[in-house]
C-alpha cells in the first residue's frame, strides 16, 4: 500500500465509523458513553497510583548510590607517609653527628674512585 491509498483507506474507514456511530440508538450510545467514562476514570486512578512509587524509587536509588560511593571510597588504599625518606634523613643526621665518620665524608670522592676501579678491574 502506498501513502496515497493508505490515506484514502483511513479516510474512508473514519467516515464509515462516524456514520455507524451516528446511526446508533440512544440506549446503545448511552451504554457506550458510560463504559467509556468508567474506563477513563479507571485509567486515571490507575495512573495516579504509579506516581506514588516514583519518590520511593528515587529515594531508594539515591540511597544505593550513596552506599556504593561510601563502600568504594573506604576500600581505596590509604596512602602512608614515605618512611624511607624519614629513615634516610635520620641516617644522614646520625652520620653528620658522629665525628668518626667525618673523615670518610671528606674522602668520599676517593672511595667512589676506588669502587669504580674495582668494578672495572
Amino acid at each position: 500500500m502506498n501513502d496515497h491509498s493508505e490515506a484514502a483507506w483511513l479516510t474512508q474507514l473514519r467516515e464509515q465509523l462516524d456514520q455507524d456511530a451516528r446511526d446508533l440508538d440512544a440506549a446503545t450510545a448511552s451504554r457506550l458513553n458510560r463504559a467509556r467514562q468508567q474506563a477513563l476514570d479507571a485509567g486515571l486512578r490507575k495512573g495516579h497510583g504509579r506516581w506514588i512509587w516514583l519518590p520511593m524509587a528515587m529515594a531508594t536509588t539515591a540511597a544505593a548510590i550513596l552506599a556504593l560511593t561510601v563502600m568504594l571510597r573506604s576500600s581505596e588504599p590509604v596512602l602512608q607517609p614515605p618512611t624511607l625518606a624519614a629513615a634516610s634523613a635520620a641516617d644522614d643526621l646520625e652520620l653528620l653527628a658522629s665525628s668518626e665518620e667525618l673523615e670518610m665524608i671528606e674522602n668520599l670522592e676517593f672511595y667512589a674512585w676506588l669502587e669504580q676501579q674495582s668494578l672495572d678491574g
